[in-house]
């Protein structure tokens, strides 16, 4: 059933998939643990220290604040295309869980949530305002003034 041994060890776990190589966030959630990482294709498997949900996390790490910080610390390739390596996305800081108000990491996860149903719906569907209302959160989790969100945005 595999093709390579190190990938067994992750079937039946849950887990946010992405491929290496990518432009833009392109992460998804495998509900079930049914796919394992390969060399073109990782895993990333939380914690159990980590009290963010996977939705929360999908949502930011196919934002336009994860995008800019890849784009600006990470190894670019021809086409215009990032590498989504480990070593690449575990510098992206992440605020601490218990300095965030519940209510915008929820607001968060509900939309990721409403993405994920309307895509299993329609393939074809227009997400931007979604997207576009994530960031907004996500800008308010971190911070960010009008400045900045231009900085990020352009």
């Amino acid at each position: 059933m595999f093709g390579r041994g190190q990938g067994i060890n992750y079937s039946g776990i849950p887990k946010l998939v992405a491929p290496e190589i990518s432009l833009g966030g392109n992460f998804t959630y495998d509900i079930n643990g049914q796919y394992y990482s390969t060399t073109k294709v990782y895993g990333y498997i939380k914690k159990k220290s980590c009290k963010f949900s996977y939705m929360f996390l999908l949502g930011l790490l196919n934002s336009k604040l994860f995008w800019f910080f890849i784009k600006n610390t990470g190894y670019v390739l021809r086409g215009g295309y990032y590498t989504f390596k480990t070593n690449y996305i575990y510098p992206f800081p992440i605020p601490n869980y218990d300095c965030i108000k519940q209510e915008l990491i929820s607001k968060v996860e509900k939309e990721v949530e409403l993405i994920l149903a309307s895509k299993r719906k329609e393939k074809d569907i227009n997400l931007s305002n979604s997207l576009n209302t994530i960031d907004t959160y996500l800008y308010k989790i971190y911070g960010f003034n009008n400045e900045d969100i231009l900085t990020i945005e352009k």
